[in-house]
């Protein structure tokens, strides 16, 4: 019996969704780095019509088009049973820092400075880990 393998689309990696990818420099692609979902290529209002989605290499520094900032075709990601919130605390600490010290395109790093902000909350105690805020969260 066969079995039917899902293509991956832009559409199922929300917003702050963590993945492995590999990140291209001058035309070679590196081995896999932990990363996460800035957002569908084109922002949010082309979410619907989007092929690739916007990762930052969080392990390569603040957020910089290009250098720690890439497209990617959802088949090149993996995802990561981890969120921001359960994530180990010095890794999301190095998260929050560096998105602050960063530069997104235009406004494509708004809905992640969000989830950073809620997650932040979430683990201090300051909002509940509801899911169904964390699913209206994440939608892109």
């Amino acid at each position: 019996m066969f079995t039917t393998r899902q293509t991956p689309t832009a559409q199922g990696f929300s917003t702050s969704t963590l993945v492995v990818a590999g990140p291209w420099f001058q035309g070679h692609q590196f081995d896999t780095l932990p990363a996460v979902v800035v957002g569908p290529f084109g922002g949010p209002e082309l979410a619907d019509e989007a092929t690739t989605v916007l990762v930052w290499y969080f392990t390569l520094g603040a957020p910089q088009p290009g250098a720690s900032v890439q497209a990617m075709f959802p088949h090149e990601l993996t995802r990561l049973d981890d969120t921001l919130t359960t994530m180990h605390s010095d890794t999301f600490r190095d998260i929050a820092r560096s998105l602050r010290r960063g530069r997104f395109a235009y406004d494509d790093g708004d809905a992640l400075r969000a989830a950073v902000r809620q997650a932040w909350r979430e683990r201090t105690g300051l909002a509940d880990a509801d899911p169904a805020a964390r699913h209206t969260l994440h939608r892109n």
